[in-house]
């Protein structure tokens, strides 16, 4: 980190808001491409941006200048971007919008990469999972059984089942978001959706 950059930030840290203000300007661009990634609807993106920057306003106390900045704005993006993924896939309005502006940016050769993209990351995030949880995800997703028929077929609780359930969304939900884009992450949300309607 530079000394000008240290020195901006101790100001920002301070309530200043020209310290704010060339922050803000310094990093929109890289971090406005990085959210678009993600959320592909650019009005979403820049939304989500402001209530980033919202969000470092209001920790602005809490920051280090000896730490990375960036890193620390891009792990509040990232969080933003993600509690953002999950309102989207809920939301079926904010979900087909931006699932038609995906579709607008591709072709049909391009979606259907897209697909066996996404069934490559799960079938490869499901073999990552422990044995029994990887029958459990896979008797109640692949094989749609209820979690009772599932305890009853493997010889445990629902309890056990729906926990084993749990857990296996996260390991899958964290290995998508190392190693996908955001459509990808959105497929894997909306999917995640419509199972747990069905269940």
């Amino acid at each position: 980190m530079s000394n000008d950059e240290a020195i901006l930030l101790q100001e920002l840290r301070r309530g200043n808001q020209e310290a704010f203000l060339a922050v803000y300007h310094q990093h929109y661009p890289s971090l406005y491409h990085y959210i678009l990634r993600f959320i592909a609807v650019p009005q979403l993106a820049e939304d989500a941006l402001q209530e980033v920057f919202v969000k470092i306003w209001e920790v602005r106390e809490r920051i280090d200048p000896a730490q990375s900045f960036r890193g620390y704005l891009y792990r509040i993006a990232r969080n933003h971007v993600f509690k953002l993924m999950k309102k989207i896939a809920a939301d079926e309005a904010l979900r087909t919008q931006v699932m038609q502006e995906l579709h607008r940016q591709t072709d049909d050769a391009d979606t259907r990469l897209l697909w066996k993209e996404y069934e490559r990351l799960l079938h490869t995030a499901i073999a990552l999972l422990p044995p029994q949880r990887q029958k459990v995800f896979r008797l109640c997703r692949e094989e749609s059984k209820s979690y009772e028929e599932v305890a009853a077929t493997l010889g445990i609780s629902k309890n056990t089942v729906k926990e084993h359930m749990v857990l296996a969304l996260k390991s899958i939900q964290s290995f998508f978001y190392e190693h996908a884009d955001g459509a990808l992450v959105l497929l894997f949300w909306t999917e995640v959706l419509i199972n747990q309607k069905k269940s």
